[in-house]
């Protein structure tokens, strides 16, 4: 293996109250909120586990990111960003300088399935631009960029194939790595079923099970695409 050194990881967090609105036909505001803080912390976990990585970042004004980082060994990045994609940039510009950063590995806060060994799949082989597409090849749900902000970011929800541009307008050729457990963020009550499915032995797994909410979702009645 020839893993990738010097990577940072850069987990944007924008709190937990108010999120996951498209889950609202099936958990209420409480449901979603425990929701989001199971799945950040399985995140968390396994990157705190993940010895290819040099440190972690939670990038976030919320006051709730400040205890999560104590929870888990980690530091606050507080971005003054206005979106997704300024908070990566601002955030891979101080690993880069504050923190010697060779390289930034952004990784959302709704991939709790994810383990270490899912993280070394994405850094072993890694050189310039790493990109991992969501399981329908249309978000981006983690992109490595050796140094950080390599090139420019557009995340949008379908951010996966303009990233491919954007890297090669920048002179890159992107590396792509498709992985399960890489692959399910959730955002749809159809993700949340399949997540559902895999989180045994997860925090959101246990949540999942102990709130009903799995249960629910195995009675509700398949929704026709």
């Amino acid at each position: 293996m020839t893993i990738a050194t010097g990577i940072w990881a850069l987990v944007p967090f924008k709190g937990a109250t108010g999120a996951k609105r498209r889950l609202e036909s099936v958990l209420d505001e409480r449901e979603r909120e425990s929701l989001v803080l199971a799945m950040i912390r399985d995140v968390l976990d396994t990157l705190a586990r993940c010895r290819a990585l040099s440190g972690t970042l939670l990038v976030s004004r919320d006051a709730q990111a400040f205890e999560l980082a104590q929870e888990f060994g980690i530091d606050v990045f507080e971005e003054s960003a206005t979106d997704l994609s300024g908070a990566v940039v601002e955030s891979g510009t101080y690993a880069r300088h504050q923190r010697q950063a060779e390289g930034t590995l952004f990784v959302p806060g709704d991939v709790p399935l994810i383990q270490p060994e899912d993280v070394v799949a994405v850094l072993d082989g890694h050189e310039q631009v790493t990109l991992v597409p969501d399981a329908n090849d249309i978000g981006t749900n983690a992109a490595v960029s050796s140094p950080p902000n390599a090139f420019e970011y557009l995340f949008d929800g379908k951010s996966f194939k303009p990233h491919i541009a954007s890297a090669r307008q920048a002179g890159l050729e992107p590396r792509v790595v498709r992985n399960t457990a890489w692959g399910l963020d959730v955002d749809t009550v159809q993700e949340l079923a399949a997540v559902a499915q895999r989180a045994a032995g997860t925090r959101t797994g246990r949540f999942l099970e102990l709130s009903g909410i799995s249960a629910r979702l195995a009675r509700a009645k398949p929704q026709s695409h």
